[in-house]
Order: C-alpha cells, then sequence, then structure tokens
C-alpha cells in the first residue's frame, strides 16, 4: 500500500519548509508528495530540492484555476497511488502519522481513517523542542459521522485534513472557501467503515500573521456566507438526517453568537448578508430540529424561513440589542467603549489639548516627559495638557490634568484631543477620529526581533502581530533615534518611512545636558546612595514565556545579589531595575545597604546619570546609555534560548555589543573588579558602536519633534 499526499501550496515558503521537514521525518517511505503551485509568487525550487533525496516530490501548477478545491483536484488527478492524503502547506504531521494511518486502513480494511489534531502557534522545530508547547488537542466523540461534519468545535471550519482516503471523489471548485464539507459528506455518504486513528497526529498551525501569510483558504471574505450557504445546501444531498440535524443546530448556535459579538455599525449589512446567503438553507430545516435549538436559535431559523427580510432583521435586531445590553450593564470595559463611540465621539475635537502617556500610565518618563517639558516651557500658553498616570503622588511640573487610565475622564478626553503622545501600544479598541494625530514615540532602539520580524510568538498573546498591525496603523509618526531603527521600524510595523521621524530620543536629551552632573547628585541624593559609593544599574529584559497566563507574570533572578555584596559590597550599590511587569515579584529584604529596587523608579533616564557600570542582557536599555560612554556588561546567561527560540536579535550580540557577554556570577564578578581593562579592551568596539547607534542623539530631540509635529 503506497499514499499519494497532497499539498497546495500559495504563499509562505517558512511553513513550506516547515511542511516538507516533516514529512521527510516519516517513519515510512511508501508515499509520494504531489506539491501542489497556485498562484505562487516566491521561488520555491531550492526549498524542494533540499528534501528530493529524502522522498519523491512531485511539482505541478495550477494554470487554469486557482483555490484550495482546485489545486487539491490538480493533486488528485496527477497522483499515482490509490490512497490520498491531505496535508496544507502550513502545517506539519508527526513523525509516524502516515505509518499509523496506512496501518489502520490495512487491518481495519477501512474506507477511510482519521486522526486526531493538535492545533498550535509555534513553528515544526520549536513545537517538539520547547518544553510544554502550547496547544490544543481536538477531541473526538467516537461516532466518526460527527466528527468528520462537526469536529470543529468553532462551526462550519470543517477540514479533510489529517485524512486517509481512496481516490476517486473530487472537490467542487465553485467553492473556494468551504470545499470541505460537501467533500466530507460525500465521502460520509459513500463509505461503510470509517475509522479513528488516535496515533495519527495532524499539527494546524494557527496564523500570527495573517496580513503577510494568510491562512491557506483562498476565498474572498466577502463571498463567506453565499460560500457558507452554497456549501451547506451541497453537504445535505449526501449527509444522513441525524447529522444535518446536528448541523442545524450547530449553524443557529454560531449565528446566535455572532450577533452577541457584531458591531452596530456592521449589523445591518451582516444581518442582511446572513439572511440572503443562508435563505435557501434554512428552509429546509425541519420543525422539529428548530425546536430543539435554544431560543435565540429558533427565532432566528423561524424568521429566516419567512419570505419577508424585514422579519429576519427584526427577530435579529431584538437578539443582538438584549445581549448588547446586558453586556453594557455587566461589563465597565464595553460600557465604557459604548459611551465613547455614542457620545464622546460626536464631541468637537479640541485642537489644543495634548494626551501623554508613558508605560500605560506607570510613571512620567520617557520620551513623552521631555516632550512634555519642551512644551511646557515654550509653548506652555497655547495648549491644554493631559496626563494618564495611574498613581496621583507623582510629581508632574506645570499642573497638567490628571486622569487615571480607563477612568470616564480617560475615555473622554483621549477622543476629545487633537494629539497623544504614547511610547507603547494604544488599546486595541480605540478608533482614532479622522482629525487627531497620534505620535508614537515608542521605548527604545530595537535589540530583539519585532513583531512583523518574529516567526513565532511566545508571549500571552498568539495574536500580538494582527493587533500591532492594527494598532500601528493608527500611528501619524513614529521616533527613530539611528537609521539602524528606521530600517527595522519599516520591517517590524510594516510601516511607512515618510512617517518616521529621525530625530533622535527625546529621553536622551537629558544624558547631554550641561547641568548632568548636578542632576545626577540630587538623584543620588534621593535614592540614599552614599556620595563614595560606585553605582552598578542592573536592568535585565523581559522574557516572552514568563508568564502562567494573560496578565500573570513571573520571573527568577539570576543575579545572585548576596554574592555580589560580598564580593563588591564594599565599594558599589546596585540598582535593580526590572521590567514594569514583574516590578513587585523582587524582595531584597535584607540587602537594602547594596540593593536598591528602583523597577518602579519613573525616570530610567536619571538612573543612567548616576551609573557608573549598566550591566543588562537584551535590553534596549545599552543603546541609550551608550551615549555617556561609561562601561557596559552583558549577563547572558540564556543567550541560546533567547536568541534561537524566544525572539533572535537584529544585530550579532556577539559580535556588535560594546561590552563581554557574561554567564556566571564569577564573570560578573571578576569583569567588575577589572573594569578598566574592560573599557580599553571594548574602547574601539565602543565607537563603532556609538557612531551607528547613538548618531542622531545630541540633546535637542525634544525641540525637532515639537517643531514638526506641533508647529508645522
Amino acid at each position: 500500500m503506497r499514499v499519494s499526499v497532497v499539498v497546495p501550496f500559495h504563499k509562505g515558503i517558512h511553513y513550506l519548509e516547515d511542511c516538507l521537514e516533516s514529512l521527510s521525518k516519516q517513519t515510512i517511505r511508501e508515499f509520494e508528495v504531489i506539491l501542489v503551485k497556485d498562484r505562487v509568487e516566491e521561488e520555491i525550487d531550492q526549498t524542494v530540492a533540499k528534501f528530493r533525496d529524502k522522498m519523491e516530490i512531485k511539482v505541478v501548477s495550477n494554470e487554469k484555476k486557482s483555490g484550495a478545491a482546485a489545486a487539491r483536484n490538480l493533486g488528485i488527478q496527477n497522483a499515482k497511488e490509490d490512497y490520498i492524503y491531505f496535508l496544507d502547506s502550513d502545517d506539519y504531521i508527526e513523525d509516524n502519522a502516515l505509518e499509523a494511518l496506512m496501518k489502520k486502513m490495512c487491518d481495519e480494511k477501512a474506507d477511510a481513517v482519521y486522526g486526531k489534531t493538535k492545533y498550535t502557534w509555534l513553528n515544526y522545530h520549536n513545537f517538539f523542542i520547547t518544553e510544554e508547547a502550547e496547544y490544543e488537542v481536538q477531541e473526538y466523540t467516537g461516532d466518526w459521522k460527527k466528527d468528520l461534519i462537526l469536529q470543529r468545535p468553532e462551526f462550519p471550519l470543517i477540514t479533510v485534513c489529517n485524512m486517509l482516503v481512496k481516490k476517486g471523489i473530487l472537490f467542487d471548485e465553485n467553492l473556494q472557501i468551504f470545499s470541505d464539507v460537501p467533500y466530507l459528506s460525500r465521502i460520509v455518504n459513500s463509505s461503510q467503515n470509517i475509522v479513528y486513528c488516535e496515533d495519527a497526529v495532524y499539527i494546524k498551525r494557527r496564523h500570527n500573521d495573517e496580513i503577510q501569510f494568510p491562512s491557506l483558504s483562498y476565498g474572498d471574505r466577502k463571498d463567506y456566507w453565499e460560500q457558507l450557504g452554497q456549501s451547506l445546501l451541497k453537504m445535505q444531498e449526501d449527509v444522513s438526517v441525524d447529522v444535518k440535524d446536528s448541523v442545524d443546530k450547530k449553524l443557529f448556535e454560531y449565528l446566535s453568537e455572532k450577533i452577541q459579538n457584531i458591531r452596530q455599525d456592521r449589523a445591518e449589512t451582516w444581518q442582511k448578508s446572513i439572511f440572503l446567503n443562508l435563505h435557501l438553507y434554512i428552509k429546509t430545516i425541519s420543525e422539529e430540529t428548530i425546536n430543539g435549538m435554544s431560543k435565540s436559535g429558533r427565532l432566528l431559523a423561524r424568521a429566516g424561513k419567512a419570505d419577508e427580510i424585514s422579519k429576519w432583521k427584526r427577530k435579529a435586531d431584538s437578539i443582538w440589542k438584549k445581549r448588547k445590553l446586558i453586556r453594557v450593564l455587566q461589563d465597565r470595559s464595553y460600557r465604557m467603549q459604548t459611551i465613547t463611540h455614542m457620545f464622546f465621539q460626536k464631541f468637537s475635537q479640541k485642537d489644543n489639548w495634548i494626551v501623554f502617556e508613558s508605560f500605560l500610565g506607570k510613571n512620567y518618563s520617557d520620551s513623552c516627559k521631555y516632550i512634555y517639558e519642551y512644551l511646557l516651557k515654550y509653548y506652555g500658553d497655547q495648549y491644554k495638557f493631559i496626563w494618564i498616570v495611574n498613581d496621583n503622588s507623582i510629581e508632574i511640573p506645570g499642573n497638567p490634568v490628571r486622569i487615571k487610565r480607563f477612568s470616564f475622564r480617560y475615555y473622554y478626553y483621549i477622543t476629545r484631543s487633537k494629539y497623544w503622545v504614547n511610547n507603547m501600544r494604544q488599546p486595541k479598541w480605540f478608533d482614532k477620529r479622522k482629525e487627531q494625530v497620534f505620535l508614537e514615540t515608542w521605548h527604545g532602539t530595537p535589540l530583539k526581533k519585532l513583531v512583523f520580524d518574529m516567526d513565532d510568538v511566545f508571549s500571552a498573546t498568539p495574536k500580538y502581530k494582527m493587533i500591532v498591525y492594527s494598532q500601528s496603523r493608527n500611528w501619524d509618526y513614529l521616533i527613530s533615534d539611528n537609521p539602524f531603527s528606521t530600517e527595522v521600524f519599516q520591517s517590524c510595523f510594516l510601516y511607512d518611512k515618510d512617517k518616521i521621524l529621525e530625530t533622535g530620543y527625546p529621553r536622551n536629551d537629558i544624558l547631554y545636558a550641561p547641568n548632568r552632573d548636578e542632576l545626577a547628585a540630587s538623584v543620588k541624593a534621593k535614592l540614599g546612595i552614599p556620595k563614595e559609593k560606585k553605582v552598578i544599574l542592573y536592568a535585565p529584559t523581559w522574557r516572552d514565556d514568563e508568564f502562567y497566563d494573560q496578565g500573570e507574570y513571573k520571573f527568577q533572578l539570576k543575579l545572585d545579589l548576596k554574592y555580589l555584596r560580598e564580593e563588591l559590597g564594599q565599594e558599589y550599590m546596585v540598582l535593580l531595575r526590572t521590567h514594569y511587569f514583574i516590578a513587585d515579584s523582587i524582595d531584597v529584604t535584607g540587602m537594602e545597604d547594596f540593593v536598591v529596587n528602583v523597577s518602579k523608579y519613573s525616570d530610567i533616564a536619571d538612573l543612567y546619570l548616576i551609573s557608573d557600570i549598566c550591566i543588562t542582557d537584551y535590553s534596549s536599555v545599552f543603546f541609550d546609555y551608550a551615549n555617556l560612554r561609561r562601561p557596559i556588561l552583558f549577563f547572558t546567561y540564556d543567550l541560546e534560548k533567547y536568541r534561537d527560540v524566544l525572539r533572535g536579535f537584529y544585530i550579532s550580540i556577539e559580535d556588535d555589543v560594546p561590552g563581554p557577554l557574561l554567564f556566571t556570577n564569577e564573570e560578573i564578578v571578576d569583569a567588575v573588579k577589572n573594569i578598566d581593562k574592560i573599557e580599553e579592551q571594548y574602547r574601539d568596539k565602543y565607537d563603532q558602536f556609538y557612531e551607528r547607534f547613538c548618531s542622531f542623539d545630541d540633546g535637542h530631540a525634544a525641540e525637532r519633534i515639537v517643531e514638526r509635529v506641533f508647529k508645522h
């Protein structure tokens, strides 16, 4: 027994490489691969050539038609074997998947065999090497008819993938989105014995970059409901009554949920689309089936059977409005967003109002602070300033309006103000008004790969890329600190170069201030650090995999503070600056004479001024600290994991950074004790680094930004 594996490919060569890699690792060789090229713009010959000596691969091109159905049909027509296995090019399978399916097919004398599915966001290598890999497992009922037609929890995403079938049946090429539905119904109807094989595991890879690499569904989303209606009508010709009954109930459960969550400004179009494109199918639903639905499902089904669209719309509107009202009453955040859309956005725009926010309202700092202080000094009588700060005790000069994040006044001011200056991303639900100007200062020169330059996303939000893309479309300006950052921001945010301001970072202006020595002395006194003590700033980066759940973070400090105290405590003190996510989780009790936890200190630029040495790892702080030309040490105890698994770097951390890579606490102590030698050893590399990354900073960045954004 041999198998033809049909792999349709449209876009995403890195997905295809994972797919072919998994096939090359199969525990059997009794198969051929039919790779179907459909509107392919990438050069794939080199990728395919890497696997030709490991398995038989035939490449065919879909010249006449496009779409998943046409691609699979071409694969079937070019297959020389009697059994077909479908594998999407953006997915992959476990090593024994084909062997397990073929063995089950022979042992059970089955007409078709289907296996288990796992859903993941990770690529092939990371899925298998990452500890505690994130995935969901598809649960099956044991009833193969229902498993195949209703196998996904979110109807109607039905798939033929991870099925071994006899060659013969073709897909309906008129359906670009839901061609799997009638195909599977025909398999179910024509088969006497379909069996489940738990050992055959298919890895369904979810896309974290739907912008550049959309999922392998091909169809135009505007035809979604029309295609769904057509596929359901075709399906009912082949499935049994009990399966159709289950499909009908699942469909209206799905529609009811959609109506609950649809936005008001899109509701009428959406409801009309449902009625028109599913009308014929709805008429086939029996009254007995309708009686078994939920209340909202019954209302929608009976309204859909009517000939007048007005009746359907009234029922759908009624359900939507009731559910919206319940959500408004129960969910404060949704309530405030609704008030914003319905009322605040109807108020006039205030052209002289400017909102400032730094690190989600946690402090008064970063470039936002220095832009504000420049405006306050030179144009204070021309603008109304609003600061988003959660702690009312934070000192801010100039007496601006203070608002807490997500308070009633927060929604009011961010909606009416013409300008919003921020160093983080704005809330994903925020709809920027046409007249508003959003100035994104960002919060550092990027070392770690960001957004669209990342392959996998290990943060608590796998949809990170899509969220950031949507948010960054509303940025009118993005500040860059050097030519390197300009290039990176274009790729990682898919951002227009013409909207990037190459001004330097205002937060670094203080590092060039004429009175920086006096400022440093006052900060040192404020923190209670003796004048004779030298200062080490330790500022580790955030690690994407250090979370329990979304909003619940963990962190283990690898720097042995007790050991450092024994070795360096006579001469030095340590400033501990962790990420704000875990600022409260570090306990330095009993070491107050050596360690000061400054994780909540508002402005890290003040800490740069008083630090004699900076120790970091992969944080962007060293790009800013380099402006002072003081020594930098890199504590990179997890370099391989961070570089090769979690994020990856834009520069070579081994070759380009202006200081040594240290892996143990003993090495850190030795480097600090011999810091003069370290400085001399890295002098030339430091000069090169300074030229490359500090070229725009000169103490006048805030001035340049104000002239560009607010005055012109």
